[in-house]
């Protein structure tokens, strides 16, 4: 096949089915719920690296001490912001849900999202023994639960509201106050519904959660492998290849999951124990650096103008781990002179720290960081292990080796292209 005819083929077949995928409402709004969290998570992240020192229990140089008596003198307010920041994802994505659907829907918002809350808390809740409420399902055992009520339930209210189960009250009525009542049947009716499917469940032993975990148990285990995290980051780059948002679309799929790997991580690192699921949504984030190695060979090899002039332009944002200038000015998208190099290295990218972290010769990552963080500084702070930055180092190295050749070839293409231009002149 031609290169005119993998790209008609491209843009004609591949591009417009990706495209519809990822225009489902139920995708799209999924992804704002994502999104949500984040905050919350690397708040929570940073109260538990306080209360969680990361050194040997006996360590005896300065500030290892010091920071074992912080957090031993602060743990009550240091635990409280970490349980309400990273261990409460899930209540934190029903919010995002909630509110991404009711803006799909151009509706009000505070009506359904104190009946989403409230709905999520019948179908999840169970009680302790002391008769309190527990809130277990807050964190990662509630996040896929989180999804499916906040957007079940508020395109069910609005559904009913839009089928005339609203009571009408006069244009007089201030909003503020009309709102709850004009929803009050529908209101009803869904309360309805919601206790009608917590008592089924309850009849059969189950909570929505753990029904809907139960159904996903494979996706769940499946997700922590090699396997995955090669699939995962070749499907990334080669949706980039083709001009689409790689990372929003393959994460609309899986961050939830890996979502929920990270919050099982910190519960065990608090506990005493070690992190277990090595491809969480803090690990996602070595899948990205590949672009600074693709950065760091254009500038070694380039002599055409084009190649040089990307290089510089895109050095800055890749240090930020910011990729679109090189991926549409090199261009990445839909060149088939380095689509090889290119996909090996960022199936590196995923496949050499898992293997580190598997073989424990860097630390599993725990801790959720901003995604802008230069990469050298983010390995280190995700695990809290400088060994992940001679993983990175090496990584960085061996990926820059891999992409000259392809990209030494394509620069003399362009300076040909570029001298013939010049001749014509």
């Amino acid at each position: 096949m031609s290169e005119n005819s993998k790209m008609k083929w491209a843009s004609e077949k591949l591009v417009p089915a990706i495209a519809k995928f990822t225009n489902l409402k139920f995708v799209r709004c999924m992804q704002a719920a994502i999104t949500a969290c984040m905050p919350a998570t690397i708040i929570g992240s940073i109260f538990m690296l306080l209360m969680s020192v990361p050194f040997p229990a006996d360590s005896t140089f300065g500030l290892a001490v010091a920071w074992r008596n912080f957090s031993e003198a602060n743990n009550v307010w240091l635990n409280l912001g970490y349980q309400i920041g990273l261990n409460a994802a899930g209540f934190y994505i029903l919010l995002g849900m909630v509110a991404a659907v009711c803006k799909e829907e151009e509706a009000p918002i505070v009506n359904n999202l104190v009946l989403s809350v409230f709905a999520f808390v019948c179908l999840q809740c169970g009680f302790l023994e002391g008769g309190g409420l527990d809130i277990g399902f807050w964190g990662a055992k509630g996040m896929m639960a989180a999804l499916v009520v906040g957007y079940v339930v508020p395109e069910f209210n609005i559904w009913l509201m839009n089928h005339g189960l609203r009571i009408k009250l006069p244009d007089s009525v201030p909003p503020f106050a009309a709102e709850p009542i004009n929803a009050l049947f529908a209101n009803l009716t869904v309360g309805a519904a919601v206790f009608a499917v917590k008592l089924t469940l309850g009849a059969f032993g189950f909570t929505l959660g753990s029904l809907i975990n139960g159904i996903f148990a494979p996706l769940f285990s499946a997700s922590d492998s090699l396997a995955a995290v090669l699939a995962y980051c070749i499907l990334v780059r080669v949706l980039w290849f083709f001009g689409l948002h790689g990372n929003n679309i393959a994460g609309s799929v899986v961050n939830v999951v890996l979502t929920a790997n990270l919050v099982e991580n910190a519960d065990a690192i608090l506990a005493g124990g070690k992190a277990t699921h090595i491809f969480n949504s803090a690990f996602q984030n070595w899948t990205t650096t590949g672009i600074l190695a693709i950065v760091i060979a254009t500038m070694i090899v380039a002599k055409s103008q084009q190649l040089k002039a990307i290089s510089r332009i895109s050095l800055v944002p890749s240090l930020f781990n910011i990729g679109e200038p090189l991926t549409f000015g090199l261009p990445l998208v839909l060149n088939f002179d380095i689509l090889v190099p290119y996909l090996i290295v960022f199936a590196l990218n995923g496949a050499i720290p898992y293997l580190a972290c598997q073989m424990g010769f860097m630390n599993i990552p725990y801790l959720s960081i901003p995604f802008t963080v230069p990469a050298f500084l983010k390995v280190f702070l995700m695990s809290m292990d400088v060994r992940a930055v001679l993983v990175y180092l090496v990584n960085m190295v061996l990926c820059v080796l891999i992409m000259i050749p392809s990209l030494r070839r394509y620069d003399r293409r362009l300076l040909a292209e570029e001298q013939k231009g010049q001749s014509s002149l």
